[in-house]
């Protein structure tokens, strides 16, 4: 090859030998057929072979033929592939395919589901209040063998009558009676009761809880209250004396 010279690709550092008149025709711009990608001939050309110091040394070359795509000049009758005479370096890596990419993004998808089916488990108890997460949830412990809090919505139970005397059996001691119902469309746990009767300030004098199996003795633990039914109490608590101005029931 006449006037012929050495270049190299910088990306993978193959060594080709391209013509003088080739190379003009190209335009300079030529492809590595090894890594497939484009560079400039010209300003990689030199007389003597390049040593590399590193894997790709003379003495671990794979005796592989490197081709040189043109990359321009193909109109004016110039060879679109030039045979190197000289080995090539080590193989260059090949970029990840189509079916490798879909592979890694089918694990990722899989890996978020995973990830996000643990933090609904282990944060099951909180997320059964939501009624858009519950009938996943409930399937999810029906499969896994787990058990869920029932369903509360504490401010739908409303307070529909209250009334305080004395006790006409009892000294310094006070009767409540009081009727609340569950306004939520599904039955939920009996709630707490918190009595508290203040001052003229508002400043609690007495202030006690009641739980379920308290306010209605022999009621089942796994009871619930029903949508729209009342259900009516009777307490019994100290009379505070007459600073007692104020009286509230919290539901909890």
């Amino acid at each position: 090859m006449a006037g012929a010279m050495n270049t190299q690709c910088p990306h993978c550092r193959t060594v080709f030998r391209i013509g003088h008149d080739q190379l003009e025709a190209a335009g300079g711009r030529v492809r590595c057929s090894h890594c497939r990608r484009t560079f400039d001939a010209r300003a990689r050309l030199q007389k003597e072979l390049p040593l590399e110091s590193g894997p790709a040394t003379a003495t671990t070359r794979n005796h592989d033929q490197g081709e040189l795509d043109l990359a321009a000049g193909r109109a004016r009758g110039v060879a679109g592939v030039l045979l190197s005479d000289l080995d090539t370096g080590a193989a260059p890596a090949e970029g990840p395919g189509r079916g490798s990419l879909w592979l890694w993004g089918t694990v990722n998808l899989l890996l978020v589901v995973a990830l996000c089916a643990q933090l609904l488990f282990a944060q099951r108890q909180a997320f059964a209040q939501d009624p858009t997460l519950r009938p996943l949830l409930v399937h999810m412990c029906d499969l896994a063998g787990c058990t869920l809090a029932p369903r509360r919505a504490v401010e739908r139970i409303e307070l529909v009558r209250r009334n305080v005397y004395a006790h006409p059996n009892v000294d310094d001691a006070l009767i409540i009676d009081a009727t609340f119902v569950n306004n939520a469309r599904f039955a939920q746990p009996y709630p707490l009761l918190t009595i508290s009767l203040g001052d003229i300030r508002g400043e609690a004098l007495i202030r006690r809880n009641f739980t379920p199996g308290e306010y209605l003795p022999g009621l089942d633990p796994n009871a619930r209250m029903a949508p729209g039914s009342p259900v009516r109490v009777s307490l019994e608590v100290r009379d505070p004396g007459r600073e007692a101005r104020t009286f509230e029931i919290d539901f909890g």
